[in-house]
């Protein structure tokens, strides 16, 4: 094969993939790094981070996601999500909870 022609199939190939990808359901939310504190701020919470695909995720995996990753006894609380390439392309939103123990008041959200 010439080179032109296996950039050509290595190209259709990815694309077949991405198809087949889309139209399963994309993949489903995981934990990633959350976005950071600002400068300065000092909270009294852990941060967890979910990414996922908005067009085919519910809240709910979402939250389950992030309940997954938050320590036992806390509950997470959706603090912010930001689309700034930190997560993959199928799964390009990334929410950031607070995992709070019982008693603790939501942070604001962002």
């Amino acid at each position: 094969m010439k080179p032109a022609e296996i950039v050509r199939a290595t190209f259709a190939l990815a694309l077949v993939g991405l198809a087949n990808a889309c139209s399963q359901g994309g993949l489903p939310p995981f934990d990633t790094t959350p976005k950071s504190a600002p400068p300065g701020v000092h909270e009294d919470f852990t941060r967890v981070g979910v990414c996922y695909n908005s067009k085919t995720a519910t809240p709910r995996q979402v939250l389950d996601a992030a309940r997954g990753v938050c320590e036992p006894g806390t509950t997470p609380s959706l603090i912010e999500q930001d689309t700034l390439l930190t997560c993959p392309l199928l799964t390009p939103v990334r929410a950031t909870f607070a995992c709070l123990k019982p008693g603790m008041p939501p942070p604001p959200r962002r």
